[in-house]
């Protein structure tokens, strides 16, 4: 599907600079921060599910441990 991104100029002038040091489009750069925001989503949706996982889980143990 084809979209139409619109930057401010500051910002555009910036991602042609980068494309042009990093020799790709600034497509292709748009499509990789794009792919790696996601991917640090998906890590950081996975890291909380852990914590919340392992703060039900020893909820008790860590009341205790924190009663000085």
């Amino acid at each position: 599907m084809a979209m139409t991104l619109r930057l401010e100029d500051d910002l555009d002038r910036r991602l042609s600079e980068l494309s042009k040091r990093a020799g790709i489009s600034k497509q292709k750069l748009v499509v990789i921060a794009i792919e790696e925001h996601l991917a640090r989503e998906t890590q950081n949706n996975f890291a909380a599910s852990v914590v919340d996982k392992v703060l039900t889980r020893d909820r008790e143990l860590l009341e205790r441990l924190s009663v000085s």
